[in-house]
């Protein structure tokens, strides 16, 4: 019978994460070579004050009331919580009218009404 030779080669395991290393290695050089995209650019994953200044003044000149209205109050809560403060009542009186009027609000809500319009409503509808 013949000698059997030792293996001096690589496991394949150890040849597997050479050859991984060398890939990213590879995909990090591409990287570092791509061109760079300014950082002043209108684009919605840059913040919207890294746009370009014209941009920026169409942005804010084109929006819209309701467009104000929520980003303001993005949710009924916020919304409510105005409501509530501004109109100067005790928060336990304001609650237990807001529970009764629960509809009336949502619709107000729904019609993006402002605050000092909402309170007049409520006025009307005999809140204080």
């Amino acid at each position: 019978m013949g000698r059997k030779s030792a293996h001096t080669g690589e496991s394949p395991k150890d040849r597997s994460i050479n050859i991984m290393d060398k890939f990213i290695a590879r995909s990090n050089k591409k990287d570092a070579h791509k061109t760079l995209l300014p950082a002043r650019r209108k684009d919605p994953n840059v913040p919207l004050d890294l746009w370009p200044l014209k941009d920026q003044l169409e942005y804010w000149e084109s929006r819209t009331d309701a467009d104000r209205f929520n980003e303001t109050y993005p949710a009924y809560s916020y919304w409510i919580a105005e409501v509530q403060q501004s109109a100067g009542v005790h928060p336990t009186f304001f609650t237990d009218c807001a529970m009764k009027l629960k509809p009336e609000l949502l619709e107000l809500f729904e019609k993006k009404t402002n605050i000092k319009e909402t309170i007049r409503a409520l006025r009307k509808l005999g809140v204080y």
